[in-house]
């Protein structure tokens, strides 16, 4: 555990020294989150570690985006530095060694998906989505949060409606789920209208095929985006 620590430990240094180069934090406070950040990393690695051990680390690094924000605004400091990336990606280090343990906690993995959303992680929060209906199966909430950032976030309505069939599939007296699926349909027939009124095409096709025509349009999105994955 220790030797873990201490890897952990030495690869904050640069961060740390990009903090107190750019102004952004004293020699002192970054003594002192070094500090912090051990004794929390202590805690999270032990055996019996508890829930609020990760929830004590994720407040301290949220405090600390929050406050490098404010200082670099403060200093008209635009462009973000090798301490920023970190410290998002120690947020998400924490998250994942959090639902790693507690991987039936709901809240969690919400609290995950949430903060993807804030940051704009998108390809992130996809892969979040995917490993807490893996584990949750039976949790509606993630069923319709994770079809509601496709249909919204994404605008992906043939992805959406997959995700709310599937979860039905595993969940087929769900009500919370029935209702989410009515309001999807009944918003994507609408969506369909509003597009047709604006391309003028009102009256030239019925809705059913004005509906293929869209999910048409979705499937391409989602190979274009298998494409763009497969080249990295």
């Amino acid at each position: 555990m220790a030797d873990a620590v201490r890897r952990i430990m030495e690869d904050m240094v640069p961060e740390l020294e990009d903090l107190q180069k750019r102004g952004l934090a004293s020699a002192r406070e970054v003594r002192q989150l070094a500090k912090r950040r051990e004794r929390l990393e202590y805690a999270i690695a032990k055996p019996g570690a508890a829930r609020d051990d990760f929830l004590r680390y994720l407040q301290l690094e949220l405090n600390l985006a929050s406050l490098v924000a404010c200082r670099r605004k403060r200093l008209s400091m635009p462009r973000r530095g090798a301490s920023d990336w970190n410290i998002r990606k120690r947020v998400h280090f924490i998250f994942h060694r959090a639902t790693r343990r507690f991987k039936g906690d709901e809240r969690l993995w919400l609290q995950w998906a949430d903060y993807c959303e804030r940051t704009g992680a998108a390809k992130r929060l996809g892969r979040v989505y995917a490993q807490a209906l893996s584990m949750l199966p039976a949790c509606a909430r993630l069923w319709v949060k994770a079809a509601a950032w496709e249909m919204d976030g994404r605008h992906n309505a043939g992805a959406a409606r997959r995700l709310l069939q599937r979860g039905l599939r595993v969940n087929a007296a769900e009500r919370s789920l029935w209702l989410a699926y009515f309001r999807f349909e009944l918003l994507f027939l609408l969506r369909v209208s509003e597009r047709r009124e604006l391309l003028g095409l009102a009256g030239a096709a019925d809705d059913g095929d004005a509906a293929a025509a869209e999910e048409a349009d979705d499937d391409d999105d989602d190979d274009d985006d298998d494409e763009e994955e497969g080249g990295e």
